[in-house]
């Protein structure tokens, strides 16, 4: 399957919708909420953590099965209910109202996948096999798990608290790139993990000092 990768921003303006209630929709409903998504679940019935998040608020929640209608307003819709009419009766509306939709374990009815993920912080790694093998990248992911740890996340968060200052003092990009690469092939990662992210800070200033004398 040929893909286009993209990253989706802005989600806390967008509604998605998720029908179904199962561990498959479950885990949809975390993904999107830890992306900042606003959600509406459809289903009659719920896993216990969908319970608590519908019970907090988190999520709202139509406790019965879709109709017709249930889409409405929605940007993303994930299709997990299990039951194959129900799921392309998801699909027909969702594809009529040109929304991002994703009918779980069915491709053809996709016009997006999702990939496994790892996050850390600012810094998000997909990985996809285009639908030939869930399982390879799983393990992948799993893989980089191991490779890219917290100490990225802290990272990202120095790099943008200096791009400003890059920004000013580097007004020609190419000039400001070769900065920027100087500070992330530097020692910094492994000063955030043996000392922290202030002692990184500190580094920071000295390399910048020294790229301007």
């Amino acid at each position: 399957m040929q893909t286009y990768p993209i990253y989706l921003v802005d989600m806390p303006r967008r509604l998605a919708v998720v029908v179904g209630g199962g561990q498959v929709a479950e885990r949809k409903v975390k993904d999107l909420l830890e992306a900042g998504a606003r959600i509406r679940l459809v289903s009659p019935a719920l896993t216990p953590a969908l319970q608590a998040l519908a019970g907090s608020g988190a999520i709202t929640f139509v406790q019965r099965a879709y109709r017709e209608g249930d889409l409405d307003g929605a940007f993303l819709v994930v299709a997990a209910t299990g039951e194959p009419e129900v799921n392309q009766r998801v699909w027909r509306e969702a594809d009529r109202r040109a929304c991002l939709v994703n009918v779980v374990d069915d491709p053809a009815h996709c016009n997006f996948i999702t990939p496994a993920v790892v996050r850390r912080g600012d810094v998000t790694i997909a990985v996809s096999t285009g639908g030939a093998s869930p399982a390879l990248a799983r393990r992948l992911r799993e893989r980089l798990e191991r490779l890219v740890g917290p100490e990225y996340a802290h990272l990202a968060r120095l790099l943008a608290e200096l791009r400003p200052r890059l920004r000013a003092r580097y007004p020609e990009r190419k000039a400001r790139e070769r900065a920027v690469f100087r500070l992330v092939d530097s020692d910094l990662l492994a000063i955030i993990e043996t000392q922290g992210l202030e002692a990184a800070r500190l580094r920071a200033e000295t390399l910048l000092r020294e790229d301007s004398e």
